[in-house]
């Protein structure tokens, strides 16, 4: 049996500084209507643009994900996949994600905040059934790291995550069945990691401008800049960016996602061959 779509029952807001901008930024998360999907709003000096969440949106870039408005390209959202995440794994369909800066707020490196402010704003169904890809048959992505997509009654993701002889994140694996259940206590809070020395050549060279270490979770050779919040937390921020990566698609998808060494680059490619393939 489809289950129906669901909105937020109330506006959900929070606020934090930009990465790349060092600006506050405030974000409001509004309802919408059915067959919306989720969707951005891009509002800066009393105007206001809608940027539209698809595939062919996306604008390509390292580490992240960034949507544009298709007539204007300089008009973008950076890192949307935490916030998209977080409506995915909650079961939120149709949502207006409202935002004054041209980057979501990092704020931990995780989903956290805007769980916790989607929770509190709630939600509703809606009459009408769930929009969904089903996926029929195997389809692969082998680009340097290999990620599949498998026929799955429900949306399970496997990680297998390998920085052996890089740094303390060594070789992890994973597997969950995602439920927001499940969302809230491993996938949500988990939280982005980056080598220290990448982090501070960032810094240094002004491409960050907010140097807020605690932004990131810090690995070298041997520790982490802040204890882990629960074991793998270095693959469930994986699955976190997979969940994101795959609403691009506007729609939920029904199979089983299987990573390999993957990131954003290879769940891009994959989600343009999904929806070429479903249309």
């Amino acid at each position: 049996m489809v289950d129906n779509q669901r909105t937020l029952k109330e506006v959900a807001r929070l606020s934090g500084i930009g990465t790349f901008t060092g600006h506050k930024i405030s974000v409001e998360i509004h309802p919408a209507p059915v067959d919306r999907g989720p969707s951005f709003e891009l509002n800066q000096e009393g105007k206001s643009w809608p940027i539209p969440v698809s595939v062919t949106n996306i604008i390509e870039a390292d580490n992240r994900t960034v949507l544009a408005d298709p007539e204007n390209e300089d008009r973008q959202v950076n890192i949307v996949e935490h916030v998209l995440g977080a409506l995915y794994g909650l079961g939120i369909d149709n949502a207006i994600v409202k935002v004054t800066s041209t980057e979501m707020p990092l704020i931990d490196g995780s989903a956290l905040s805007y769980l916790q402010a989607i929770d509190k704003a709630g939600s509703v169904e809606q009459d009408a059934p769930r929009r969904e890809i089903v996926i029929e048959r195997p389809i692969f992505i082998d680009d340097d790291a290999v990620l599949l997509v498998l026929p799955f009654d429900g949306l399970r993701i496997t990680h297998y995550l390998d920085h052996s002889n890089r740094d303390v994140v060594g070789k992890r694996v994973a597997q969950i069945d995602v439920t927001p259940e499940n969302f809230r206590k491993r996938i949500g809070p988990a939280r982005t990691f980056m080598r220290r020395d990448n982090a501070e050549k960032l810094a240094a060279t002004g491409v960050i401008k907010h140097q807020d270490m605690n932004q990131v979770l810090l690995v070298n050779e041997n520790s982490t800049s802040q204890p882990l919040r629960y074991a793998d937390e270095f693959v469930y921020h994986k699955m976190l960016d997979i969940l994101g990566d795959f609403y691009l698609a506007g729609r939920r998808i029904r199979g089983h996602v299987v990573g390999i060494r993957s990131g954003h680059r290879q769940n891009r490619q994959m989600i343009r061959k999904i929806v070429e393939m479903y249309g």
